[in-house]
């Protein structure tokens, strides 16, 4: 039986040259754990936090680590989840959660790898493509014809769809219209509104989503107002609403699953704890019909393929990628699968250890 001989966590600050996202992010801080066997076999994980503010996470991620797996057996990758979230019982999940996500991949990873099969095995599933669409670029500051352009050069490349941001004002039928003259009928457009809208704005914007044809209106409301989002879910508006990167705790994502508000549930890695949750949620969403979209990260989330009975759509952000090498290839036809290698095929690459 293999055991965890040593753990390595560390801190990469990442700042970007302009503010990216809908939120204007200027930096954020990625932290990695880095699993060894006893026969040197490593296992690679990481978690971020989005805005900075990293150097809490990593000091929790060590302490975990130490904790509970430096010098342990390795077990199934949940069990070692469960133990570790189960000692937040009186601190809560927050900052915790972030620093679970980091060892939890690493614990698949490493686990894979021994294995010698490529995650998505490990996990249950298959080297299966998965559809791609594009959000990286966009910004709710833009004009309506650069939004345009830059949508249509995403569909031309392949992608299975696009997803401008917008503001939940009077700018955002301007828009819609423009992507959507731009890129046709059959190409799948969504928007993301990033949290802005109050009640009476999330209306019209869900009807726009209907005139339209979007395939989704992506936090039309804060993610914490519930009783907005049941408002919003019993008009039946005809758009589907997407939610889920701000969430933590499976019983909050259980929730907006139970009582019908999201068509599109969208697990955050860091938010919701790393892998073994994401895919608690995916096979949660399965028995709804609802499609697990995660949030950020395709060529990582993309090892969910064929791990559950329901459909999965991946989201290219660029946010951490030039931090590691090995990221799969979109495909010609805009989809992305796992690649054919032990573990999940990601290495820290040397300028960033």
């Amino acid at each position: 039986m293999a055991h965890i001989a040593s753990i390595r966590i560390q801190l990469i600050e990442k700042k970007f040259a302009r503010p990216i996202g809908g939120s204007g992010v200027t930096g954020v801080d990625i932290i990695t754990a880095t699993l060894r066997d006893a026969d040197g076999a490593e296992g690679l994980g990481f978690s971020y936090v989005i805005g900075g503010g990293g150097g809490l996470v990593a000091q929790l991620a060590q302490a975990q680590a130490a904790r509970f797996l430096e010098g342990t057996a390795l077990r199934k990758p949940p069990d070692h989840w469960t133990e570790i979230q189960k000692s937040f019982n009186r601190t809560g999940d927050g900052p915790n959660i972030l620093a679970l996500a980091a060892l939890d991949v690493a614990l698949w990873d490493l686990t894979a790898k021994l294995k010698d099969e490529p995650l998505a095995r490990t996990m249950g599933g298959d080297i299966l493509p998965v559809p791609l669409y594009a959000s990286g670029g966009f910004s709710a500051t833009d004009e309506p014809e650069k939004t345009a352009d830059l949508a249509t050069s995403y569909i031309e490349a392949g992608y299975a769809g696009v997803k401008p941001r917008i503001n939940a004002g009077n700018g955002d039928e301007a828009v819609l219209n423009a992507v959507r003259n731009a890129i046709g009928t059959n190409a799948r457009l969504m928007a993301d509104a990033n949290e802005k809208g109050n009640f009476e704005a999330a209306s019209r914007l869900l009807a726009l989503g209907a005139e339209y044809g979007l395939s989704f209106i992506e936090e039309p409301l804060p993610s914490a107002d519930i009783l907005g989002y049941r408002r919003l879910a019993a008009q039946k508006s005809g758009t589907p609403i997407a939610l889920g990167e701000h969430l933590q705790g499976l019983d909050r994502f259980s929730v907006y699953l139970d009582d019908g508000i999201t068509a599109f549930i969208q697990p955050d890695l860091a938010m919701a704890g790393g892998l073994t949750p994401c895919l608690e949620v995916a096979r949660m969403a399965a028995l709804k019909g609802v499609t697990v979209a995660p949030h950020f990260l395709p060529g990582l989330f993309v090892q969910l393929s064929g791990t559950f009975e329901g459909r999965l759509l991946l989201e290219e952000f660029p946010i951490i990628e030039d931090a590691f090498e090995g990221w799969p290839e979109r495909a010609p036809d805009g989809t992305l699968q796992p690649r054919a290698c032990p573990g999940h095929g990601l290495l820290l690459k040397a300028r960033s250890a």
